[in-house]
């Protein structure tokens, strides 16, 4: 990416997603349909009219739902965080050099 000035920095352009699979939670039998979870969604990915229902290309992954559920009612699927948390390992597997650009 050129900047003013010549300067060039590494980028990764166009940005694509690591991780193409969905950490959107899913509501369990226990939940109540209460709503509280479709309210407090900072991205509206939880349908009002029932709040068992999830927009996943909407879903950011936050968890907010996960952590004011009333009922431990919502959870990811168990599966894909534990595939997410081994491609974190492998990212994060050798030291990277810290770069400065001024």
């Amino acid at each position: 990416m050129p900047l003013p000035g010549g300067l060039v920095l590494p980028v990764n352009r166009p940005y694509k997603k690591e991780f193409s699979m969905s950490l959107a939670p899913v509501a369990n039998s226990a939940c109540t349909g209460c709503g509280i979870c479709a309210e407090k969604c900072p991205a509206q990915a939880i349908s009002h009219a029932d709040p068992r229902v999830v927009d996943k290309s909407q879903c950011i992954s936050c968890m907010r739902c996960v952590s004011i559920c009333p009922h431990a009612a919502r959870h990811p699927n168990r599966f894909i965080v534990w595939i997410a948390g081994l491609m974190i390992k492998k990212a994060c597997r050798n030291r990277k050099t810290p770069e400065l650009f001024l």
